[in-house]
């Protein structure tokens, strides 16, 4: 009784005294009738539903005439009081609260409580105790909800719970906390709540609030960590790649940025100097990292290591992704279990296409490392091999060059055997190559190519434009280059061409390598990239999706919006990139509807203020899925202003004019005409000619006036997908 009379005062802040008198018999007429029927009969309690109404119809038109809101509230107290008195306080009081928490709340995700801090007693709906995984529980007090919270999250939660009741405390307050049910499975819960009444001191006596069951929420964020993390870690590989000055270098730098991300608690890497035995640790960095190699050397002299992670990586060549428990198949997994890590994946880093290196990341959280991040464990694993054969490739370059400077004879002796392509050039001219160079420009002998008056490169793979030889032998910037061969044959090279002084006077010497497979690799990897392009915009949809399962009546809505939205933009002159962020964004502006129950997105009645309420959150809800994932466009942001108005009447934020994105107005105009002209649970479609009537009316005000305009003039043109 006592949340009806709050509920009555906040209503009637913003109701006419002829609108409350409605609410007030439509609820508060029936809800006594329920509480007090079993004891006196529905005739007497009929007649305590006329009393207690009539007290708080006359409180409720005091506090419309009036600003003592405190006032207010005690009169309409005082007949709250009078018809729990008519009703009995024994035992039929907490049955009768019990039957109005119930009409309060039906769905099974969301309980509403009431905490008396002084009696240390919770009122709640009958789903509360579901929601931590507990029968009915006849009291329920802090303790027993501290002991369904998690151990690592019990000082939070008290604290969270109790500095709100202290003097000066906060009224509102919300948290998120893991929940251990009675199957020892973990589960998260929202709690939000509001001190409402505090004693002379200032101390919190009573707190209202809600829980709400946000499992799927967090293991969809924590998804979203696991990938950005893992997405970091590979930009600081590829950083690694680019500034290492050799294997250890990188090495080293790969294990401190992996552990500096948090992509791994603890990373080592390994070279496998002989075959079928452990990995040499080389670089390590993280937590218990000494004390588990230490303890692992010890091992190593097992001869069965076939179930090690690094030794099977190298073996197959391919990731190994595991998970780790104390029971573990083989000595090591227990001993890394021991250790506190709970997840391992080891990346085999080729040289030259055979297995040299391992980088072994360990997690202390379980399924750190699931099967769907394999595809960028891949990618990583290939970026590191390809810089080891970068590595390989300067280190043979830096052996020529040195060679060639000691002198011009040990020069001779020691190119004519070169695996690497080496040419004398003076004056644009040839005077001297090595078979490898012959060979790879395409000759079937050094003479033909001391003979040929003009070798035919094209500068890069966008220009084809030929250029003479003398183009690369009179610069000592490498250049990269492709050849056609006399056969019709394309290679790719590197020529590294150096001012050497000669007997005869200044000459150029050429270091070759054949590139082509490197190349070729790019050439790969930039499908790859389209790849994943595609791969993003079939993931949105994979949520889009997601997200439209839950209400069947909406669905292909974000579509239609996004189709929308793109032909206007397109209409209204924006470029390829905003029209390809209006499609993705469309596609899942109401993603944060997943955090809504089902049963209020498919009612097909009017929806009380407390349901309006949790369904204006999605905006909120869709920008805290969106925002951490590095879209190259503000999905995120439309999300949370597609309900904006330029007046400043829509929500959440309230926000006017260009404070909105130019997306976001467009999104919100092609939001409001698909949800016109579309069927819903609680009406039929009011027709294209009313959703351009709302479009057009509200242009200039709530509406951004040249979206508007492009909508109206291409809906009645027929080119919108209605």
């Amino acid at each position: 009784m006592l949340l009806v009379a709050h509920i009555v005062v906040d209503y009637a802040d913003d109701h006419s005294s002829l609108q409350i008198s409605g609410f007030v018999v439509n609820s508060l007429l029936i809800v006594p009738v329920i509480l007090v029927s079993g004891e006196f009969g529905v005739v007497g309690a009929l007649a305590t539903s006329l009393l207690g109404s009539v007290v708080l119809l006359a409180s409720v038109f005091y506090v419309s005439h009036t600003t003592h809101e405190l006032w207010a509230e005690w009169t309409i107290l005082s007949g709250v009081v009078l018809t729990a008195l008519l009703v009995g306080w024994r035992d039929d009081q907490t049955r009768a609260q019990r039957v109005f928490f119930d009409l309060a709340t039906r769905s099974g995700e969301v309980a509403v409580w009431e905490y008396d801090a002084q009696r240390d007693t919770l009122l709640r709906s009958a789903n509360h105790d579901a929601l931590y995984g507990l029968e009915w529980q006849q009291t329920w007090c802090l303790e027993t909800f501290i002991n369904a919270i998690h151990p690592d999250d019990r000082a939070y939660a008290q604290a969270a719970v109790e500095g709100p009741l202290a003097p000066g405390g906060p009224d509102k307050y919300d948290y998120d906390v893991r929940v251990v049910w009675p199957d020892s499975s973990i589960h998260w819960n929202w709690v939000q709540g509001q001190v409402v009444v505090r004693d002379e001191s200032g101390r919190g006596q009573l707190v209202r609030g809600i829980d709400m069951v946000i499992t799927r929420r967090k293991e969809f964020e924590l998804a979203n960590v696991r990938l950005r993390l893992l997405y970091a870690a590979l930009s600081e590989c590829n950083q690694a790649i680019v500034f290492a000055r050799d294997e250890m270098d990188l090495f080293e730098r790969i294990v401190n940025s992996t552990v500096q991300v948090g992509t791994a608690s603890m990373t080592w890497v390994g070279l496998f100097d002989e075959p079928n035995r452990p990995a040499r640790p080389v670089a390590s960095a993280g937590a218990e990292v000494t004390g588990f190699l230490a303890a692992r050397e010890l091992l190593c002299a097992d001869d069965h290591l076939s179930t090690w992670p690094a030794t099977e990586a190298a073996t197959t060549g391919e990731i190994v992704l595991r998970d780790l428990v104390p029971d573990d198949v083989d000595e090591l997994g227990r001993l890394a279990a021991a250790h506190g890590f709970r997840s391992v994946a080891v990346l085999p880093v080729s040289r030259r296409g055979e297995v040299v290196a391992a980088v072994s990341m360990y997690s202390t959280e379980a399924n750190a490392f699931a099967e769907d991040l394999r595809p960028l464990f891949n990618e990583m694993a290939k970026d590191l091999s390809f810089s080891l054969d970068l590595f390989e490739d300067r280190r043979l370059r830096s052996a020529a060059e040195l060679a060639l400077r000691e002198s011009e004879e040990r020069f001779r002796g020691v190119v004519e055997q070169s695996v690497i392509g080496i040419y004398v050039a003076r004056n644009g001219q040839v005077e001297f190559a090595n078979e490898t160079a012959a060979s790879l420009l395409g000759f079937n002998s050094i003479d033909s190519l001391l003979d040929a008056d003009r070798l035919t490169f094209h500068a890069s793979l966008l220009d084809q434009s030929a250029l003479d030889l003398s183009v690369y032998t009179e610069s000592e910037i490498d250049q990269i280059v492709s050849l056609e061969r006399p056969d019709g044959s394309v290679v790719y090279l590197r020529i590294s061409p150096v001012q050497v002084t000669l007997r005869d006077g200044p000459a150029q010497l050429g270091v070759i390598v054949d590139i082509t497979a490197l190349v070729e690799r790019d050439i790969n990897t930039s499908a790859h990239l389209r790849e994943i392009e595609g791969l993003l915009h079939a993931t949105v949809s994979m949520a889009k999706s997601i997200s439209e399962e839950r209400d069947p009546f909406t669905a292909g809505h974000q579509q239609r919006v996004a189709e929308i939205a793109e032909i206007i933009g397109e209409a209204m002159g924006l470029d390829n990139v905003q029209i390809q962020g209006l499609r993705v964004a469309g596609q899942l502006h109401d993603i944060g509807k997943m955090s809504i129950p089902s049963e209020i997105l498919t009612r097909p009645g009017p929806l009380t203020d407390v349901e309006r309420r949790l369904i204006q959150l999605h905006p909120r809800s869709g920008y805290d899925y969106l925002r951490d994932i590095p879209f190259p466009w503000p999905v995120a942001q439309v999300a949370l202003q597609h309900h904006e108005r330029l007046d400043g009447s829509g929500y959440p934020q309230g926000l006017k004019g260009t404070e909105m994105l130019l997306e976001a107005r467009i999104v919100a105009v092609a939001d409001v005409v698909e949800a016109m002209t579309s069927h819903r649970p609680y009406r039929a479609s009011l027709g294209l000619e009313a959703a351009l009537f709302e479009i057009e009316d509200g242009a200039g005000s709530r509406y951004d006036a040249d979206v508007a305009a492009a909508c109206v003039r291409l809906a009645r043109a027929g080119k919108l997908p209605m």
